[in-house]
């Protein structure tokens, strides 16, 4: 449909009659099933007072230099797909759960991203032929299934600069058969060479800033933070649109925050503390700002039960003290 005038105005009443735009987005980062999502998966993330999750359909590529992105394959985890998310946003519109659609794209062995690059024209224009219709595919499955939020990409620097042109006639396409909200997701250190943020509703960052110390308390952490929050006040000024954290957490090790990027990270020890206090001194910084819309926490899992814990060095908050924090400002934010 036509995303212009009256009209839109219309759909978008219909569509999403119960979307309060000003409320923050206390999100989280809702990993995809192995099978069909259900209602036991649902209680842990109401009782964190969550209200948003990001779901995340993923394509695939061989390579960082292979021009096709496959999806909806038949290997896929369920939730990774277009027939899961489909059976998926029921269960979480019923609850009052409001979805982001953000699809990723997985490189084989785990490769970054932003490494995307090609030796030819020829190259270039197939991957960004085959990365259209990813994108499209699932702009129309979030029409479709009424999600108020679509992510058009997640960490894509490389491909981003090779053809900002691509970017908006992409975004025009989208437009035409989705009617919600739309972002992008870049990195920390990249968002401000992003060409395209005035074509979008939000601002998306994963806010992997780093924040270098060897005493990571919330004192410590607060003051690190400063810096980058007037930046970001600026930025979003200067676009005159608000900021979502698409990504925002930290592993539960002794320094997670110097580079909470970085999940391969071995030789730092289990620390469910400083996890915690690193995502207290986020919520501090940037709870009273008018132009930060909230964020989604990367990540949460949706076997609870064995997520997280004792000696678990992921970025999961699930079954620690990172989880009491999360709650406790999430229902402050209601």
């Amino acid at each position: 449909m036509r995303n212009n005038g009256l009209f839109f105005l219309l759909i978008g009443l219909i569509f999403y009659p119960s979307q309060n735009w000003s409320q923050e987005i206390r999100g989280l980062s809702f990993v995809g099933t192995r099978d069909r999502v259900n209602k036991q998966h649902l209680i842990p993330i109401k009782k964190s007072a969550g209200n948003w999750v990001a779901l995340m359909p993923y394509g695939y590529m061989k390579s960082a230099q292979t021009p096709m992105v496959s999806f909806n394959v038949s290997w896929q985890w369920q939730g990774e797909t277009k027939n899961g998310i489909e059976q998926a946003v029921p269960f979480f519109e019923r609850e009052g759960i409001s979805v982001m659609l953000k699809p990723h794209i997985w490189i084989k062995g785990g490769v970054f991203t932003g490494t995307i690059s090609f030796e030819s024209p020829e190259e270039w224009d197939q991957f960004q032929e085959s990365y259209r219709k990813f994108i499209l595919h699932f702009a129309q499955v979030a029409e479709e299934t009424k999600i108020p939020m679509l992510c058009i990409g997640t960490e894509l620097q490389s491909v981003v600069a090779n053809s900002p042109a691509y970017w908006k006639q992409l975004i025009y396409e989208i437009k035409q058969v989705y009617s919600g909200k739309l972002t992008y997701a870049e990195n920390w250190d990249q968002f401000q060479n992003v060409p395209f943020w005035d074509q979008l509703d939000y601002v998306g960052i994963d806010a992997y800033f780093p924040l270098k110390t060897s005493s990571p308390t919330v004192a410590v952490l607060t003051e690190l933070w400063k810096p980058y929050v007037d930046n970001l006040k600026a930025f979003s000024e200067k676009y005159n649109r608000k900021i979502v954290f698409t990504e925002m957490g930290y592993r539960s090790i002794d320094q997670p925050t110097s580079k909470p990027w970085d999940y391969s990270l071995r030789e730092q020890a289990f620390n469910v503390q400083t996890q915690a206090d690193a995502l207290e001194a986020l919520f501090v910084s940037f709870e009273n700002k008018s132009w930060w819309a909230g964020g989604f926490i990367w990540k949460w899992f949706p076997d609870y039960a064995n997520s997280g814990g004792t000696s678990d060095t992921t970025f999961s908050p699930q079954n620690k003290p990172a989880e009491t924090v999360i709650g406790r400002y999430f229902t402050n934010w209601q």
